[in-house]
């Protein structure tokens, strides 16, 4: 009986007579790095030459990516004894990590007493400066990027449901920019080219160059790594940070990708740590895996969702709209509010095919945010089986938050 990751347990569904069923999880076991190899890439790079340049200011992930932070600054450490360093936590819109989170996004890594740790607060403008103008609108970023004399950014490169991948210039834009700016950048998202895994003619992946090239930024090394399940690192590339993550771009597509010819009545998208805390991140899930479902079938996002909506702010916002008319509507204004491209996403996607969760929230307010709650994935077999009288194809994704699943 297959079975489906639920947080700490796992959920199992029966198939019938007739049903077929096609398993895809990354294809993360090729693990290619140690600590030589990462010596050699940084040798390379002459990341030895970089650190004469000062204490430099590390940008690091926070707790909602899979970043293996920590073996990363502790591989640094082990090759480099005298190595220190201050550390911003590129939180973007996300709050501050607490003790618990900051534990997980450096584990194993001590900081040391030398050490100064920073959060950004993309509402903070006092904390930030000029960084540069586009378009007539002024790109603000943190300030303490532009007081020490070099920067580390440490990323990993993973597939993003509409900025094509996360990584390489996401840690400054929007990891450490003002909400305004982040905010003009999301709403790009509406665009049916902004998609998962595509970069060229995606205008939020674009957009975001544009924002990095014209902020003059101190000196920088990239460490761009791709890892697996567990945080385990599968490939590391450093140097310039355009040019390693396009290289991390590569690596990470063909272990966070997969083409089919075929199309599914249901799939079943299920979230693994950390993407499954919250609601919030759940619609991840639902955009790395529509691209395979076909016209009028079910697609069913699993997570336990047990730190609850994870984003109030987007849940206020989507209580003011009444009515799927008015999120498309307002999705179209030349300034729609932070939040609006996921629910103009959902409810756009909502058009072609079910789109449908399963979590542990109380429906009312998995609906508020326009999503259908499901009892159980059986009673949505049942009822496809019912429309269709016919025996079902299901796709089961595992985790879904970063594997997507490409029309061939």
């Amino acid at each position: 009986m297959p079975e489906v990751a639920f947080g700490v347990r796992q959920i199992s569904f029966e198939l019938e007579s007739g049903d077929s069923l096609t398993e895809k999880e990354p294809a993360d076991s090729d693990c290619r790095w140690n600590r030589e190899s990462f010596r050699r890439v940084l040798d390379i790079a002459r990341f030895d030459d970089f650190l004469t340049r000062g204490k430099p200011l590390v940008v690091v992930n926070d707790a909602f990516r899979p970043t293996p932070t920590g073996k990363v600054l502790s591989h640094l450490k082990n090759i480099f004894p005298d190595f220190e360093a201050d550390y911003i936590v590129a939180c973007g819109n996300h709050p501050a990590p607490d003790k618990n989170e900051v534990a997980a996004i450096f584990e194993g890594f001590n900081l040391g007493e030398n050490s100064q740790l920073f959060f950004h607060d993309s509402r903070d403008t006092e904390a930030m400066v000029v960084a540069g103008e586009l378009e007539g609108q002024q790109l603000l970023l943190n300030r303490r990027l532009f007081e020490y004399s070099s920067v580390i950014v440490i990323g990993s490169v993973e597939p993003h449901y509409f900025a094509g991948y996360t990584g390489g210039r996401k840690s400054i834009v929007p990891g450490l920019c003002d909400v305004e700016s982040t905010r003009r950048n999301h709403a790009l998202a509406v665009s049916v080219e902004a998609q998962p895994t595509r970069l060229a003619g995606n205008p939020v992946a674009e957009h975001l160059n544009r924002l990095l090239d014209l902020a003059q930024l101190p000196p920088l090394f990239s460490i761009q790594v791709v890892a697996g399940r567990d945080r385990n690192i599968i490939d590391c590339f450093c140097g310039d940070l355009k040019t390693s993550f396009a290289e991390a771009v590569a690596a990470s597509e063909r272990i966070y990708a997969f083409e089919t010819d075929k199309l599914y009545d249901l799939v079943v998208a299920e979230m693994r740590p950390p993407l499954d805390r919250n609601l919030y991140q759940l619609q991840k899930a639902i955009e790395n895996c529509a691209a395979v479902v076909r016209d009028d079938g079910t697609i069913v996002a699993v997570s336990p969702c047990s730190e609850g909506v994870g984003n109030e702010e987007f849940y206020r916002l989507a209580a003011k709209l009444q009515n799927e008319e008015m999120v498309l509507s307002r999705a179209e204004l030349e300034h729609p509010p932070l939040g609006m491209h996921k629910l103009s996403r959902m409810v756009s996607l909502s058009r072609r095919i079910g789109v449908k969760v399963l979590t542990g929230l109380k429906r009312e307010i998995v609906e508020q945010v326009f999503l259908e709650p499901v009892v159980s994935l059986e009673a949505e077999m049942q009822k496809l089986r019912q429309t269709e009288d016919k025996r079902i194809n299901i796709l089961l994704v595992r985790d879904a938050g970063q594997l997507v699943a490409k029309r061939h």
